[in-house]
């Protein structure tokens, strides 16, 4: 698909800033989609701007499934590999994938390095980039990547641009390894988390709001060791969060739209250490502004900022946020969170699909401003692992086939066989060429 290149650059460069939200209010209430699930009743990364007036407006037409797609009936039980899930990973405006033979191909926008080729560009076809390739994790305008032997490579803009490299604030144009055993990554807007192979948890980056968990708001351009114990971690704009092994979830950062989950918001509130905020967590995943866990028992718990319907409660507007866990979905398996919007994957391999709808990310068929959801809708089946852009999404199916929709206009999405900008059903993606 070819673009015209002044449009990709002045929209590469708007992009990065990320997708504002309106300060208009959106009506409270939806009519939920019957998806099944249980709701309740009550993870780039921006600069917020204006936008038009938008309201609560759900579309006429019934969700879509991908064709040629298995019935939840005809699909295996089985849970998801949970390998796959870091398999699959979306920045702001670029995407990566992994084979099973652990071949990184990447595609979509460039301009600050984030694809690993040392090239300001928009890459319309997926690019190799790296071989033996474990797991994957890419945020706003950065990436990682995780090799087999656990080393670490990094790529692309981590904040503070630095005058001169210093320590681990570099912003290298190719995968440039930094770190040696490491089981897994997670990229903020301006910091970063790995937990090494001992389970323990180490952050670098910009403090703000005492992000890094270690007790200060002082930047760290080294590795800070922040708890031991840990199994999974997940970083948003400027807030993070983990989880210990038996199962306790803490988060920290800042709380100014009660992202944190502990009862609180406002301006001025923030933790600079980890706080405990509930347990018999499995896993958790943060977006932009807002939070998700999955209990072991398979309920899906979210908070946070909901001007767009992203918590899944059945609410949007400009002053609705949602300070502390509300349960949203039972039976999931695994939850992703984007700038605005939200996903889960049930045991079953259904795909639910919630929150601000632009650019036809949550895959209905819809979009615009007025095409957002505030309940879990069903978009397809079969499915093992999803993962969530700034205004694209990606899931990949039990079959290892790549399906991607939304905003497609710097090629996010990918090859399509369509110039359309938006893409708002889930289309079938050739990552290296083969049929």
């Amino acid at each position: 698909m070819k673009k015209l290149l002044i449009l990709s650059t002045m929209l590469c460069i708007i992009t990065a800033t990320m997708t504002g939200c309106s300060e208009n209010t959106a009506p409270e209430n939806n009519t939920p989609t019957d998806n099944g699930q249980d709701t309740a009743s009550s993870a780039p990364l921006s600069v917020e701007e204006e936008t038009e007036e938008y309201t609560d407006v759900q579309p006429a037409s019934p969700p879509v499934s991908t064709e040629n797609q298995s019935s939840a009936e005809e699909a295996p039980a089985a849970e998801s590999d949970p390998h796959s899930v870091d398999r699959l990973s979306l920045g702001g405006s670029h995407s990566g994938f992994v084979t099973e033979d652990g071949s990184l191909y990447v595609w979509g926008c460039g301009f600050e390095f984030q694809l690993g080729n040392n090239e300001h560009t928009i890459a319309e076809s997926p690019i190799k980039i790296l071989d033996d390739v474990e797991k994957i994790d890419f945020g706003f305008e950065n990436s990682a990547a995780i090799t087999r032997d656990g080393s670490l490579y990094i790529w692309g803009k981590f904040k503070p641009v630095p005058a001169e490299p210093k320590e681990l604030f570099i912003n290298p144009g190719t995968p440039t390894k930094v770190m040696d055993d490491v089981k897994a990554v997670s990229l903020g807007d301006v910091h970063t988390a790995v937990i090494k192979n001992d389970n323990a948890l180490y952050m670098w980056g910009v403090n703000s709001k005492g992000c890094l968990g270690n007790e200060t708001y002082d930047l760290s351009d080294t590795p800070v060791k922040v708890m031991e114990d840990v199994s999974c971690v997940s970083l948003g704009f400027n807030h993070s969060a983990a989880v210990t092994s038996d199962g306790s979830l803490y988060t920290w950062g800042s709380n100014k739209y009660g992202q944190l989950g502990n009862g609180k918001s406002g301006e001025n509130e923030a933790e600079a250490e980890p706080v405990k905020i509930m347990g018999n967590v499995q896993y958790v995943n943060l977006g932009g502004q807002h939070s998700a866990a999955v209990t072991k028992d398979g309920s899906l718990y979210m908070w946070g900022k909901n001007d767009y319907g992203q918590i899944g409660n059945g609410k949007s507007g400009e002053n609705e946020i949602q300070p502390e866990p509300v349960k949203i979905m039972d039976n999931v398996q695994y939850v992703s969170l984007g700038m605005l919007f939200s996903a889960a994957v049930t045991k079953d391999g259904s795909l639910y699909m919630w929150g601000e709808n632009g650019g036809g990310q949550l895959g209905n068929g819809e979009s615009g401003n007025k095409a957002l959801w505030t309940v879990p809708i069903k978009i397809m089946d079969n499915v093992a692992a999803v993962s969530l852009g700034n205004e694209h999404s990606g899931a990949l199916t039990k079959d290892g086939e790549l399906y991607m929709w939304g905003n497609n206009s710097l090629n996010a999405v990918g090859e399509t066989g369509t110039d359309n900008l938006n893409i708002s059903v889930p289309t079938k993606i050739n990552i290296t060429g083969n049929s």
